[in-house]
């Protein structure tokens, strides 16, 4: 595939993004658009953003870096601001000045105190472009609105939990920070589209997101199937949603594997990979209707083949026949498979610390193609004031007062 030459910088080359966030969605999101080329200040409190201390951390002659915090980091500048202290807060100022975009996933409350909620800076900033990330919103959520927010909580409260059952249709918590991921990219677009409107107008606006609404698109098609599905369907109990039978995760011999028979055809298909030709006209199974009304039964019939082969057997006797299907990889398999590999999903990030790690890249094929690096703490402070005009005395006395806490951090510049 020719793609054509990308812009020096990247598509996002002029644009300065000030983020003042913590844990993952709002992380994410500047980490995307890092990728995109913007120039991403990461404004951390003096100890540190949240996730630099959470493990795995990984520790060498030359520092300790918490992949956590690496993996939502990648190609942005630190520095280091004790909010506060009001040189602290006069220096986050200074930057917002001439940013062209605000983002954060702290509550509202927290912000306020701090003087700098998002609809004051809407006020002070008409240009900037402000995203806001927080569990249920900041307007309009009524006693919601400063309530303690997580993935979790938002996968519940938007039914998406309820879509993840086990083989007795209880709920089942996915395993990992989906409504985060989410939320990121929500606002990632989010930004994209505040820029582009900005353009058009000349002004800024405030978009205030929430876990739970970026959530529940993920429900879509399940919220419809609930207001239109079948009288005899809706008395379907399993694990998944009228989705297909079998549909799902299935047992073989020395792991598992995904299988989506969504359609009648598919059936058929399954049935002369199993060797059971003779389940194709049986009126019992021969429609999805059918099919789902004997749900165990029919996870029963496929696992009884599918125990007797290896994951591997089981995807090579299905993807043979065109049938749906993967292998449910570990982490570690995720890293060395083949597709990924082809396709050059991964990209080698710097750890700083002497290492690297592999980390799936900005999915949009926008990311810049030059080296990249995670931020050691405040590393970027003197760059970061040097281009606001900022002398060294300056920084120093900053520094004596507190501005970036009170621990005089020893920024390297890069």
């Amino acid at each position: 595939m020719n793609n054509p030459t990308p812009l020096p910088g990247g598509v996002l080359g002029d644009i300065k993004v000030v983020e003042l966030c913590h844990l993952i969605a709002g992380p994410y999101c500047g980490m995307l658009l890092a990728d995109e080329g913007a120039d991403v200040i990461k404004v951390e409190p003096p100890q540190g953003e949240l996730t630099r201390s959470r493990e795995p951390i990984r520790t060498t002659e030359q520092g300790a870096m918490s992949g956590y915090f690496a993996s939502l980091n990648r190609r942005k500048r630190s520095i280091t601001l004790d909010l506060k202290n009001e040189s602290g807060s006069e220096l986050l100022h200074r930057l917002l000045s001439d940013a062209d975009v605000f983002i954060t996933n702290m509550r509202g409350a927290a912000l306020g105190r701090l003087g700098i909620h998002p609809a004051e800076l809407q006020q002070r900033y008409p240009k900037l472009i402000i995203v806001s990330m927080s569990g249920f919103g900041l307007f309009d959520a009524g006693v919601d609105a400063n309530r303690a927010g997580l993935a979790m909580v938002a996968e519940a409260l938007s039914g998406t939990t309820g879509l993840t059952r086990d083989r007795e249709g209880r709920p089942t918590w996915c395993g990992f920070a989906l409504g985060d991921i989410v939320t990121g990219m929500t606002a990632h677009s989010s930004v994209l589209l505040g820029l582009r409107e900005r353009e058009r107008t000349g002004r800024g606006r405030l978009l205030d997101l929430s876990l739970t609404e970026s959530t529940l698109p993920l429900a879509t098609v399940a919220l419809a199937r609930v207001q239109s599905s079948d009288a005899n369907l809706s008395k379907v109990a399993g694990a998944n949603d009228f989705h297909g039978v079998p549909y799902g995760t299935f047992a073989a011999s020395d792991g598992y594997y995904n299988i989506g028979v969504n359609r009648d055809d598919f059936w058929v298909r399954l049935c002369r990979a199993m060797g059971r030709p003779d389940l194709v006209d049986d009126p019992r199974y021969a429609t999805y209707v059918e099919r789902a009304s004997r749900q165990r039964e029919v996870e029963e019939l496929l696992e009884a083949w599918s125990t007797q082969l290896t994951r591997q057997q089981v995807v090579d006797a299905l993807t043979e026949v065109d049938v749906p299907v993967a292998p449910v990889l570990t982490m570690a398999e995720v890293l060395d498979n083949e597709h990924f590999a082809a396709r050059g999903t991964f990209v080698e990030v710097d750890d700083a610390i002497g290492g690297t790690l592999l980390q799936p890249g900005d999915p949009t094929g926008f990311a810049v193609r030059t080296p990249a690096r995670v931020p050691r703490l405040g590393e970027h402070r003197d760059s970061i004031l040097a281009e606001i005009g900022m002398t060294d005395s300056q920084i120093e006395a900053l520094a004596d007062g507190g501005a970036f806490g009170p621990t005089r951090h020893v920024s390297a510049t890069a």
